[in-house]
C-alpha cells in the first residue's frame, strides 16, 4: 500500500476509533451517558420481552410513555451510582492519593451532573440531592473493600430499578432475576468499554486536583 493510502487509512481509523477518556470532563460525559444507556436499554429490553406483540402498541400509549419516563428518571441515580462505582474500581489502582480523594472527586462529578437536570415530574423536591447522598454512600461502601467485579455492582440497587418498571406488578412479579441479569450484562459491556478507553493514570491525576 502506498504511503498516502496508509496515511489516509490511519486518519480514517483515528476518526472513527473510540476516543480516550483522560480528563474530568470526559469522564463526566462518559458516566452521564452510560448511566442513561443503562436505564433506557435495560428497561426497554425488559418491556419489549414482556409485552411481545403489544410492544409497538405500548409505544403509542401516553400512559405507558409517562410511566416509562418516570421509570427512566427515577432509576437514573441508581444507574449513575453503578457506573461511578465501576469507574472508581478501575481508576483506584492508579491513584496515588487516599481512596477518599477519588471518592470525593466522583461525588463532585455526580453533583455536577445532577444539578444540570430539571426535577423529574412527580419526584420529591429533594430528588437530586438524595441521589447525590446515595452516590456518596455507595462509593463509601465500595471503598471499604477491594473493587468488585463489574457485573457484581448492580446487585446492590437492581431491585430499586426493578420496582420502577413501567408494567403492572402482577406481570413482573417473577422476573427480578432475569431483569437483574440484564443489568449485569450491560454493566459488563460498559466496564469493558471503560477499561479499553480510559486512561486510568491520567484520570487519577485529573481527579486528584
Amino acid at each position: 500500500m502506498s504511503s498516502w493510502r496508509m496515511s489516509l487509512w490511519s486518519t480514517v481509523k483515528n476518526l472513527f476509533a473510540p476516543q480516550p477518556i483522560a480528563t474530568r470532563d470526559e469522564l463526566k460525559e462518559f458516566l452521564m451517558s452510560r448511566a442513561a444507556f443503562l436505564t433506557q436499554k435495560s428497561i426497554m429490553e425488559y418491556v419489549q420481552a414482556r409485552s411481545n406483540m403489544m410492544f409497538s402498541t405500548l409505544l403509542s400509549e401516553p400512559a405507558f410513555l409517562a410511566a416509562y419516563e418516570e421509570a427512566r428518571w427515577g432509576s437514573y441515580p441508581a444507574a449513575f451510582s453503578m457506573v461511578s462505582e465501576m469507574a472508581e474500581g478501575l481508576i483506584r489502582p492508579s491513584a496515588a492519593g487516599p481512596t477518599l480523594e477519588l471518592h470525593a472527586a466522583l461525588v463532585a462529578i455526580g453533583r455536577d451532573v445532577f444539578s444540570g437536570f430539571p426535577l423529574p415530574p412527580g419526584q420529591d423536591p429533594q430528588f437530586w440531592h438524595q441521589a447525590a447522598e446515595a452516590l456518596d454512600h455507595d462509593l463509601g461502601v465500595a471503598g471499604l473493600g477491594p473493587p468488585k467485579e463489574v457485573h457484581e455492582i448492580p446487585l446492590a440497587r437492581a431491585r430499586e430499578i426493578f420496582e420502577r418498571l413501567p408494567l403492572d406488578e402482577r406481570l413482573r412479579q417473577h422476573d427480578f432475576t432475569m431483569f437483574r441479569n440484564t443489568l449485569r450484562f450491560h454493566m459488563a459491556e460498559i466496564g469493558t468499554e471503560f477499561a479499553e478507553r480510559g486512561d486510568m493514570k491520567a484520570l487519577a491525576r485529573a481527579l486528584s486536583h
